[in-house]
């Protein structure tokens, strides 16, 4: 995982934040690598740990935040995302901008 600076994970975790609390309000069981949620289960042999899990009617959510600084860094990290979602049925991956 790259480094932010303070003033980048805080926009980092807002957004998290934001699109978690979405996720919610439509239904969706959330866990969240943020203060306040259950945090997702390491996913890869690096243990990558993700921004947001959501489950709902058999149906999974991977998703990433990055920050512009660490989209280009963070490409092994989305790779382990990807092949994970895509080896389970009903899952997908998608990466959001901060």
């Amino acid at each position: 995982m790259a480094k932010r600076t303070k003033s980048q994970q805080t926009k980092h975790d807002r957004k998290v934040g934001q699109i978690a609390e979405r996720l919610k309000r439509q239904g969706w069981i959330v866990e969240a690598d943020l203060s306040g949620y259950e945090r997702p289960g390491a996913i890869g042999k690096d243990q990558h740990i993700p921004d947001i899990v959501a489950r709902k009617s058999g149906a999974e959510r991977i998703i990433e935040v990055e920050t512009p600084e660490t989209m280009e860094v963070d490409k092994k990290q989305h790779e382990a995302f990807r092949r994970s979602a895509a080896r389970k049925k009903r899952t997908s991956f998608q990466i959001e901008e901060a």
